[in-house]
């Protein structure tokens, strides 16, 4: 064979020699592919295929590669883990280790006008919630005091307790509670109450609370013209809703029938806040309170009606 032949017969395999044989590729859904790779980085493979062509696949969608020369499979990129964001954790009430993990609110408002007559009015307020599995805790206290021409018309504190007992998979739950009352203008001086019995869930969703409680209890007056010890019945409902992020509603009415004779109180509340500032926690809040009580002499009111409007910070 002559030398020329050699030369063409050299140039004709060498393409045979060099080209390497194409790469299996496994991508992430199940499907393979057979195809060279022509360029490749820390992200992308490019690759020649017979029948698709040039491409570009990110290697996120690569399950296993094996080369021509390497038998071994491409291990996937490593899957990157989820930034964690630290949450401080709760030291209680002004760091004193009080009220840890509940949600805390003060609340304080200021009214009042000026002119022929002059009135104002001052209310403090302060609410706490814990929730968990087995328990659901509510603690309120508030200080009401009003001035008409510079005369004392209204003064009353009253701070209560109540603890629910729940049941897993159960909307049934156990309850107790107490209040203790302090008012200058009523028959009595101070009053205590408690009672205990039976709620239903009738609704309870992340957004949504809706409870009903029946039980017996008694409360005790002291001081004043009316001190007396009234065993009591009591029928109640409560509601929390949070209509969206920046509106929360609370309802409650409590009727307490005397087991002696048909005298009873009623005691209904409505409080609406509003976020005025979800990062600093502060809020707005109006709230709307009145106690019947058929048991009031002479020409008293059985009303005692109060509202207030008062900016809320959460502790």
């Amino acid at each position: 064979m002559s030398p020329i032949r050699y030369l063409l017969l050299a140039i004709l395999l060498t393409p045979l020699v060099t080209h390497a044989a194409p790469s299996k590729i496994e991508l992430i859904n199940g499907d393979t592919l057979t195809a060279d790779v022509v360029a490749e980085t820390d992200d992308t493979l490019k690759l020649n295929h017979p029948l698709l062509g040039v491409m570009v696949i990110p290697r996120a969608r690569i399950k296993s590669l094996v080369s021509s020369t390497d038998t071994t499979p491409t291990p996937p990129p490593p899957e990157k883990k989820p930034e964690v964001k630290h949450v401080e954790a709760d030291r209680g009430l002004f760091g004193t280790g009080l009220y840890t993990n509940w949600k805390r609110r003060l609340d304080l408002g200021f009214g009042g006008t000026a002119g022929k007559s002059s009135t104002n009015q001052l209310n403090v307020g302060f609410n706490a919630d814990y929730e968990s599995k087995q328990m659901r805790t509510a603690h309120k206290t508030a200080f009401f005091r009003a001035e008409s021409d510079h005369e004392l018309s209204s003064q009353s504190f009253f701070t209560s307790m109540n603890r629910d007992w729940l049941r897993p998979n159960s909307p049934w739950f156990q309850f107790a509670g107490g209040r203790f009352d302090l008012d200058e203008f009523k028959d009595w001086d101070y009053r205590a109450n408690a009672s205990s019995g039976f709620g239903y869930e009738f609704v309870n969703t992340d957004s949504w609370l809706f409870v009903g409680r029946s039980g017996l209890g008694f409360n005790r007056t002291f001081g004043g013209e009316q001190q007396d010890f009234t065993p009591e019945g009591m029928l109640g409902i409560e509601t929390k809703w949070s209509m969206n992020q920046y509106q929360h509603v609370e309802f409650s009415n409590t009727y307490y029938p005397s087991l002696n004779d048909r005298d009873y109180r009623n005691l209904t509340s409505f409080d609406w806040i509003l976020d005025l500032n979800s990062f600093v926690g502060v809020a707005l809040k109006l709230g709307i309170t009145n106690e019947y009580d058929s048991t009031v002499h002479d020409d008293t009111d059985p009303n005692d009606f109060k509202y207030t409007v008062s900016l809320a910070w959460k502790l």
